[in-house]
């Protein structure tokens, strides 16, 4: 950061940095802070992006955060991130980037709302230009799009809310270094992606080992060693089902509410300040399990459940649909009534992807009498 940026800044602080360092209300320190708090107008320069610039415009242009407002081109990051933000700026002030730190009061949240951001004219870079960069350094792409979308759940890098354009050219070009992707759909519409295996991801860091340190915060959000905890999302469905073979009334068509909590075990992110957000439990396990059973007869839902739609056997089921996405799931709790209730714990993702499903589950599945017969007649 320049001295001419440090000027605008307390003690070479933002002004909301500066308030979080010493506890205080945003709103005493601009009170107190006379200087301007935006730079000025955004000039024209003349000068052709570099090769690097190119490859971090055409990450930007694809993760749909260059903003245009007014004259000015914007890239915003959040405070926590503001290292990593003078660092783009550093990268891009050639082009005329500089860095903004916005206080406006906001009548939605009755405080004063921050935004910082680096900022150039709109006419130094040709917009339409940049959707057809060429990217000679994929690596360097790949860490502004994980710096925005990426996320580690158990050394395991995934990456949410991107389209299936950007997904398609991550996939291709990490092809080329033997490096796996695996899309997890969750509706129709949106997907997470996931690096395939940990020795995927090994491999991947390994790459990208020019640039985990030398990035600002990318070492912090995927490989600082921080403290773990446990957070659990609680969902609840009605489903029908019966008990084939039961002595007692739950051998007839019955319904109940199932109330399921999801316990998530990991570091919690520096970045984030999470585990994980639990919008993102929320998201994954109400497309795929409360959608799949909520109002059905469970034993109708899935062959895995014909025979013995027991709470055991639905939490098994539940585990395996929720492993691939959620590699930190530590526990699976299921209450069929108030006194009532499963606890389970199966394979992690690496003995799942190894391993495959359960075998306590696939009775049914699998069954083919002729092979039985065939084993039969064989003294098998």
């Amino acid at each position: 950061m320049s001295d001419k940026d440090k000027k605008i800044q307390k003690d070479g602080l933002t002004n909301q940095e500066y308030s979080f360092k010493h506890c205080v209300p945003l709103e005493s320190v601009i009170k107190n802070n006379h200087q301007n708090e935006k730079l000025e107008s955004k000039v024209l320069i003349n000068v052709e992006p570099n090769q690097e610039q190119k490859n971090i415009l055409k990450a930007c242009h694809d993760l749909n955060i260059l903003q245009f407002l007014d004259n000015e081109m914007c890239i915003n990051e959040d405070v926590r991130k503001i290292e990593y933000l003078f660092w783009l700026n550093e990268k891009l002030k050639t082009l005329g980037f500089k860095y903004t730190e916005e206080n406006k009061y906001s009548d939605e949240s009755h405080k004063i709302i921050t935004k910082n951001f680096i900022s150039t004219n709109k006419n130094n870079i040709g917009a339409f230009d940049i959707q057809n960069y060429t990217i000679d350094n994929f690596f360097l792409y790949l860490i502004i799009i994980l710096m925005n979308k990426g996320y580690i759940s158990k050394n395991y890098i995934y990456l949410k809310d991107i389209d299936n354009n950007l997904f398609k050219i991550i996939e291709k070009n990490l092809n080329t270094f033997d490096i796996s992707l695996t899309k997890l759909n969750i509706t129709k519409e949106s997907f997470i992606v996931r690096i395939k295996t940990i020795s995927d991801c090994d491999k991947l860091k390994m790459k990208l080992e020019d640039y985990i340190e030398a990035v600002p915060c990318f070492y912090d959000k995927f490989y600082q060693i921080t403290p773990h905890a446990s957070i659990t999302k609680k969902l609840v469905f009605d489903s029908a089902h019966y008990i084939t073979d039961h002595d007692g009334k739950c051998k007839n068509l019955h319904g109940g509410r199932y109330d399921i909590e999801i316990k998530i075990k990991d570091r919690i992110d520096p970045i984030t300040g999470f585990v994980i957000d639990y919008s993102l439990i929320k998201n994954v396990t109400k497309n795929l399990v409360i959608n799949k059973f909520d109002h059905k007869t469970l034993n109708l839902t899935c062959p895995e459940l014909s025979w013995r739609s027991s709470t055991e056997f639905l939490a098994i089921v539940i585990w395996e649909i929720l492993i691939e996405y959620l590699p930190n799931l530590d526990s699976i709790k299921i209450y069929e009534t108030e006194t009532s209730f499963c606890e389970f714990q199966g394979n992690n993702l690496d003995d799942y992807l190894k391993n495959g499903p359960s075998e306590v589950l696939g009775h049914y599945k699998n069954l083919n009498r002729e092979t039985i017969e065939e084993k039969v007649f064989a003294g098998k």
